[in-house]
């Protein structure tokens, strides 16, 4: 059985929305590009942004070989809104940009759909949320797995299981781009495998099971260890919830091969989910799923198609805002872990709507960890 979305009955008949692409690197012109050419009926691509003036070429490069005509390109972001007055933006910039780009956006009263992670810290997770419910921004990120149609009929097959018992998730890339660059830095990047793959992965752990009660998470030695980056390149995890659910998480940016599974087991079965495969077992193991997923699935494109659609729905922005703060405070325990050596509770807190409320300020029931440290700190000389 084939699984696939139906973004046609998603568009809007509205008039096309005015749209800005902030960040022309390797995901704008992988991913972002393609999928405003696609939606080009919803949204006008009027203009893109980038501090590297070479960033024009190769996003002429990208148009020219599907035949269509260029947005404006402007290396300054203030003129290129001043200029362009844009209905909706896209932030793929430098994960360190992302606090700054998103205020000014914010401020401005712009929509926009900003790539993971969230933030870089719990600290700038706090601001960015209190950011939007002060001047009530509309905020949406890329995460992309819960538009997937094989991760949304797992979330829903979780009840089929009956009481979960444990979990293993594991995702590897064969990747370079942290070898050199802003990737290269924990300043810059916020971390590796953690924060910037693994995001999508921890994401996804919080969709299915909420908040861990408690994580322990270790790095390996380094694939090259005279290189000079000084992000995490792999880590396993232990995570442990308030209902007695236990996990392993492993992350990696260096292994031969790309692979993303994740298997749950119940009380009454297990599942076993990949992007291109779902399969369910009952206790006997007898396969009584078995969904293939669509090899051509354009996720950038379905996450778009849905914040257009969304693009004054309120309870959306709470939810996503909601949840990424609590995201940022797991992804922050994990580093805190890293750098103790010793298991770390992630921050619990009250929700979102309470804690960021613009006349109070943020209100927080937990505390951070006297001995704690910034993402930043945790990783340099753990990998």
């Amino acid at each position: 059985m084939n699984v696939a979305v139906h973004r046609e009955d998603q568009l809007s008949s509205s008039p096309r929305l005015r749209c800005i692409l902030i960040g022309v690197g390797r995901r704008a012109l992988e991913d972002y590009v393609p999928a405003l050419v696609d939606l080009s009926e919803t949204i006008d691509f009027v203009a893109a942004c980038d501090v590297d003036p070479t960033a024009e070429a190769r996003l002429a490069a990208v148009l020219g070989r599907r035949a269509e005509a260029r947005p404006l390109f402007f290396t300054d972001r203030t003129a290129a809104l001043d200029a362009t007055r844009p209905d909706l933006a896209v932030i793929a910039t430098p994960h360190h940009t992302h606090l700054e780009v998103a205020k000014n956006l914010i401020l401005r009263g712009v929509p926009l759909l900003k790539e993971k992670p969230f933030a870089i810290s719990l600290t700038e997770a706090h601001e960015l949320a209190h950011l939007v419910w002060q001047h009530d921004g509309h905020v949406r990120l890329c995460v992309q797995r819960r538009y997937h149609p094989l991760y949304l009929h797992a979330k829903e097959a979780l009840a089929e299981l009956g009481q979960i018992r444990h979990f293993d998730a594991s995702y590897q890339l064969n990747a370079n781009a942290y070898h050199d660059g802003w990737r290269a830095s924990p300043e810059t990047a916020g971390g590796g495998a953690i924060i910037d793959m693994g995001y999508h992965i921890v994401d996804l752990l919080h969709w299915f099971f909420g908040v861990p009660s408690v994580v322990y998470a270790t790095t390996a030695p380094k694939l090259v260890p005279t290189a000079s980056y000084t992000i995490e390149e792999t880590v396993l995890a232990n995570v442990r919830y308030d209902n007695g659910t236990t996990g392993t998480l492993r992350l990696s940016l260096c292994e031969a091969a790309k692979e993303e599974t994740i298997r749950v087991y119940g009380t009454k079965g297990h599942i076993t989910l990949r992007r291109d495969l779902f399969e369910r077992y009952d206790r006997s193991n007898n396969r009584v799923e078995n969904l293939i997923g669509d090899s051509s699935w354009a996720s950038t494109t379905d996450v778009l198609v849905d914040t257009v659609a969304r693009l004054r729905d309120s309870t959306v922005v709470t939810q996503e805002v909601t949840a990424a703060v609590d995201i940022t405070a797991v992804i922050e325990s994990l580093y805190h872990s890293i750098a103790q050596q010793a298991p770390v509770k992630p921050m619990r807190q009250e929700t979102c709507s309470d804690c960021y409320n613009a006349r109070r300020g943020w209100r927080s029931s937990g505390s951070r960890p006297t001995d704690g440290v910034s993402l930043a700190q945790a990783s340099p000389g753990l990998v």
